[in-house]
């Protein structure tokens, strides 16, 4: 089964697979475990969600314009 796009960025298509997998590897740049994302169109960003070493919910944002760099950081390159 073939997992649909939920976002596209400068005439490439990203899975919600391939972001979760960047804001894992931008998290845990940032200094956080168990991260996800939620896409911020209005932004042109997608924020990151994960705990710091205290466990507090902590939350850094990853602009589109920085996403293919991730992408490839994350293993995830197109």
């Amino acid at each position: 089964m073939t997992e649909k796009y939920v976002m596209r960025y400068r005439k490439k298509g990203y899975t919600q697979s391939q972001l979760d997998a960047v804001a894992k590897v931008y998290g845990a740049a940032q200094g956080l475990h168990d991260c996800n994302c939620e896409v911020y169109n209005d932004f042109e960003e997608i924020a990151v969600f994960g705990k710091d070493e205290s466990d507090r919910v902590t939350e850094v944002h990853l602009a589109f314009r920085e996403l293919e760099k991730w992408m490839k950081k994350a293993g995830q390159g197109m």
